[in-house]
């Protein structure tokens, strides 16, 4: 891929930790996400089954499998049309859970896939989708974050997928392949442990750090970090992943 007279390729990774709870309970983990970097579209994933659910461990699964799905349906898609794209992947994801509850799959969902000229980011439920973006001379680097947890709903509450389409809950937005630095996304188990203030630097810190070592070394230090999460008391699940581009 080109950006102007520069080559860069895409990078990424990915990486989940059943949260305490759920592994003393024996239970499984909840979360689920792909990483998709060879050929066209690139892609990640992420989803997080509601804890109340009790098959909400296949629901995420299949917002990965759809997901993918709907990249592949895509191809080198010229015109993005994001209603149109949320709207077949929630068919998508439908057809991956036949004969399934699928209330009893209910699952968050948060997805970026990048075309040649077009990026598209959408997010359904809590969790971080943090963006980050350069000018056409690579400088100036700016995050933003597709949405921001609702201080509306309680704290056990987000938006999910269900059998019928919510389009109104769907927070999504288009940006300029050629800007596109990174994109990180998180489920709450992490989102929810940094504080607003704090979390621009977070997400800077990992993109300048991963830049500068091989993939196995971030494979290994986000495993580092992951498994070994700060936050006291803290149950929930706790997966990221991320795409970042790596000029040569």
């Amino acid at each position: 891929m080109m950006n102007g007279e520069v080559s860069l390729v895409w990078r990424g990774f990915g990486d989940s930790e059943i949260g305490p709870l759920h592994q003393h309970l024996g239970l499984l983990n909840q979360d689920a996400y792909c990483l998709k970097l060879e050929n066209q579209p690139v892609l990640i994933a992420l989803s997080d089954g509601l804890g109340s659910k009790f098959l909400s461990h296949l629901g995420a699964q299949a917002v990965t499998h759809a997901v993918k799905r709907l990249a592949d349906y895509s191809g080198s898609e010229t015109v993005v049309e994001p209603l149109s794209l949320i709207k077949l992947f929630h068919e998508f994801w439908l057809d991956e859970l036949q004969g399934l509850d699928i209330e009893q799959c209910r699952c968050t969902a948060v997805f970026a896939i990048v075309w040649e000229e077009q990026t598209l980011f959408a997010q359904l439920g809590d969790g971080d989708c943090c963006i980050i973006t350069s000018s056409q001379y690579g400088d100036e680097q700016k995050a933003h974050f597709l949405t921001q947890k609702d201080d509306g709903l309680f704290a056990n509450q987000t938006h999910s997928l269900s059998q019928e389409l919510q389009i109104n809950q769907w927070h999504f937005c288009l940006q300029p392949t050629a800007e596109l630095e990174a994109c990180f996304l998180v489920t709450d188990g992490i989102a929810d442990d940094i504080a607003l203030e704090h979390k621009t630097n977070f997400y800077f810190g990992l993109l300048n750090q991963y830049q500068q070592i091989s993939d196995e070394q971030v494979d290994t230090d986000v495993r580092h970090w992951i498994s070994q999460w700060p936050v006291n008391g803290h149950s929930d699940d706790k997966t990221i992943v991320a795409l970042f581009r790596q000029c040569l």
